[in-house]
């Protein structure tokens, strides 16, 4: 794949229109889109993935504590809730991607050089659309959320501009020559884990581009305490009924169905335990959903399994969990849901590759388990809710390990990391 250097000269064509346009605080007046000596950064935080999950949220909480010397510009592919209420942590603006037509269907009909074809007629006048953007804001550099192939455009946009690259690698990167290209234009990395890192080393990265960062969380919101009363009655759940919660969107391999296998094996020797899936579907593909709600419902759980949806309130629902579960079936890049489950002070069995690895000591402060083995996992819940003494002391150690992953140290590594690349460091 070849694209325009920074040096081509494109003459600024007609911006793909967002649908909305808000902003919670005003940044300075237009500049050159250089950094300014002394001056804040208009940084462009751009979000192109498939749907509102743990890469968002992320960023979200990144946003949140952005000291003032940053000036954030959000772009977002998409305008569905609740990505609107970005609006009010800086200058949020919806760029729709440009389809003309589709990878699938050129492939369909066997027309040759598809890739190429949609990367002309589809990603370079979205490209197109936020090199205009990025030039009318002024802005001074390009953060791109989540991985490198959904911000292929918003790289391309910004390499046309000239303008420095960093990469918050929130998710694992394939081997395409988009994804290494976008690479190779990076200023530099922020990998979520060792996980993530190693792979995009694999993938020509180089070292020095790389800094970890893991995941951060808002500690006053997640810490230990007792459950908000009148949750368990309004949820249908006794006060000594064990609870095992897992969090996270209904895609095919966050685990929803392992832990329903596991399911008959842990009602049998504890009927009386409630199973919490807590997350809704995002993305094209509804069947899974749609396949997990239909097992839910089926008359030998006993309706002891329960499909609460996309909630608010996750922070409360943990703290009234006996146990928190991370059963993704492929590794996380990070998966927060387990370090959140640590934060409240309680037991998690989390699959052994990805992220946790990074976190969780086996038997320390949690259980790693091999992924996609409902028998295992089955297992360590039946383990924890027998030895209650065990599962305790876990949980104990896990709030105490999670207090060195606050947001404040999150935002101030990646903020470290965008000052040295405005410095040319």
């Amino acid at each position: 794949m070849t694209f325009p250097s920074s040096s081509s000269q494109v003459a600024p064509l007609a911006p793909v229109e967002p649908l909305h346009e808000q902003h919670a605080r005003p940044g300075p007046s237009h500049g050159s889109g250089r950094a300014r000596s002394g001056g804040a950064l208009r940084v462009a935080f751009c979000e192109n993935g498939a749907g509102y999950g743990g890469a968002v949220i992320s960023l979200e909480a990144l946003l949140e504590k952005l000291p003032p010397d940053f000036v954030p510009h959000i772009y977002t592919g998409l305008a569905i809730d609740p990505y609107p209420r970005l609006a009010r942590l800086g200058r949020w603006r919806h760029l729709r991607a440009v389809r003309v037509l589709s990878q699938q269907w050129l492939r369909r009909r066997r027309i040759p050089a598809a890739s190429a074809i949609d990367n002309l007629v589809n990603i370079l006048p979205t490209a197109l659309g936020y090199y205009w953007r990025f030039k009318r804001d002024g802005i001074d550099l390009v953060y791109l959320n989540n991985d490198a192939s959904c911000n292929l455009a918003a790289a391309l946009g910004a390499t046309l501009a000239g303008l420095p690259t960093v990469l918050h690698a929130r998710g694992f990167n394939v081997d395409t020559r988009g994804n290494r290209w976008v690479l190779s234009k990076l200023r530099h990395c922020i990998p979520v884990s060792t996980a993530v890192q190693a792979e995009l080393l694999t993938l020509g990265l180089a070292p020095e581009k790389c800094t970890v960062v893991a995941e951060g969380l808002d500690l006053d919101a997640f810490s230990p305490r007792a459950p908000l009363p009148g949750l368990r009655a309004e949820l249908g759940i006794g006060s000594d009924e064990p609870v095992i919660t897992l969090v996270g969107g209904l895609v095919d391999w966050k685990g929803q169905d392992v832990l329903l296998d596991a399911a008959p094996r842990i009602l049998e020797r504890c009927p009386h335990a409630h199973l919490l899936l807590v997350g809704g579907a995002y993305g094209k593909d509804r069947a899974f959903a749609d396949e997990v709600a239909r097992r839910a419902a089926a008359p030998a759980l006993q309706g002891r399994v329960r499909l609460l949806g996309m909630r608010s309130d996750v922070p409360d629902i943990l703290a009234l969990s006996t146990i928190v579960l991370h059963a993704s079936t492929k590794p996380e890049p990070f998966g927060r849901t387990f370090l959140e489950g640590m934060a409240l002070g309680k037991a998690v069995i989390a699959s052994n590759e990805g992220g946790p690895l990074d976190v969780i000591e086996d038997g320390v402060d949690g259980l790693l388990i091999p992924p996609r083995d409902p028998q295992r996992l089955a297992d360590a819940v039946l383990r924890l809710l027998d030895q209650p003494a065990f599962a305790a002391a876990l949980g104990n150690r896990a709030a105490l390990k999670a207090r060195d992953y606050s947001i404040e140290r999150h935002t101030e590594a990646v903020c470290a990391v965008l000052h040295r690349v405005m410095r040319g460091d």
